[in-house]
């Protein structure tokens, strides 16, 4: 065996002995520095913070893989195949709709732009689940039924939200939107700590000054004021609220807007991070009016895969991976172009 060889084992046994964290270490600086640049940048003034957000950090990046490589697709999503695909059959009421929703805004037009051989864009659809229940008609063997209770999906809100040349592309960009949402839960977190400590100092200012004021009347020092009429069992329970309000006040004493507790806050988020962004697949058999059908049954048609990422705080959005091609991608048309469009056809 040659002394490359013995080299290469070596260098494979040795990085088999590293940790996670340091073998995903470029990942995880990078991550880091996205976070506290969408946070506070001036965290990179604390002694250790990169030794203490790298677990975390490899955790919630762990987290966001598994949830963005299991969304549903790619789809072929040109106009054509929107009669035989029920997935888009589904979501959209016609493949003329469904080509209108793709070619709103601008993120398709900015990566139809790019050079692709595949001549097509991967998108990330996201829409909203709307399920109801509705009375309809049930053939049952040879009699119809009316007024059948029943079930129908749609889906709503449809926006293209990341496009990319390619599938791995698009993912990984999605997982660079999942690590944003994390930072904006943090900063959320952050402003509702800071909102409730604030909250805390206003009520005990209130009840420290009605009581004082009570001091000064016992003490024919308040004769400008109107009288305040409290009995000693009230004073006794004022007291009790005082306590009770400084106790709390001293439990949320690092919601102080220090770098430290900007830290803290990360590191809570972080580790958990499944709480705050999960997915799950639903299996559906529809027929045409999406009415939902058990799989037994003659017009239940072929299953739809669905997934639904939910967001801590935010509704669920179904996700869907679409292919469009370029041909397909046209640029918006102001309100004024339309018009002139329409008058040259009179």
């Amino acid at each position: 065996m040659g002394i490359k060889s013995i080299r290469h084992i070596l260098r494979y046994f040795l990085s088999r002995r590293k940790s996670p964290v340091e073998r995903h270490q470029a990942e995880i600086d990078a991550a880091i520095e996205r976070l506290l640049y969408e946070i506070n940048p001036r965290l990179a003034f604390l002694p250790g913070y990169g030794e203490k957000l790298g677990a975390p950090v490899w955790h919630a990046l762990q987290h966001i893989e598994d949830v963005i490589d299991r969304i549903a697709g790619p789809l072929d999503a040109s106009t054509r195949q929107w009669i035989s695909t029920p997935e888009l059959r589904a979501m959209f009421g016609s493949g003329d709709e469904m080509g209108r929703i793709f070619n709103r805004g601008n993120v398709l037009q900015v990566c139809a732009k790019m050079p692709d051989p595949d001549d097509s864009c991967y998108a990330m659809l996201a829409s909203t689940l709307q399920v109801r229940k509705v009375l309809g008609m049930e053939l049952r063997g040879e009699t119809m039924l009316r007024d059948v209770p029943q079930t129908q999906i749609s889906f709503t809100d449809h926006r293209v939200i990341a496009a990319s040349a390619s599938e791995t592309a698009l993912r990984e960009k999605t997982k660079g939107f999942a690590l944003e949402f994390m930072a904006q839960r943090i900063l959320a977190n952050i402003e509702q700590a800071r909102s409730q400590h604030n909250g805390l100092e206003q009520e005990l200012a209130m009840l420290r000054a009605r009581l004082r004021m009570k001091r000064r009347q016992d003490q024919g020092k308040a004769c400008l004021c109107e009288r305040i009429e409290i009995t000693s069992e009230e004073v006794a329970a004022l007291y009790d609220q005082i306590k009770e309000k400084e106790a709390e006040l001293a439990q949320t004493a690092v919601h102080t807007p220090t770098l430290d507790f900007f830290l803290h806050e990360m590191l809570k988020v972080l580790t958990a991070s499944d709480s705050l962004l999960s997915l799950q697949t639903a299996s559906w058999h529809l027929d045409d009016m999406n009415i939902v059908r058990n799989p037994s049954d003659q017009n239940s048609g072929k299953p739809i895969e669905l997934t639904e990422v939910m967001r801590a705080g935010h509704p669920a959005r179904s996700l869907l991976i679409v292919r469009i091609p370029h041909d397909e991608i046209h640029e918006e048309q102001d309100n004024l172009s339309r018009i002139d469009d329409a008058l040259k056809l009179l």
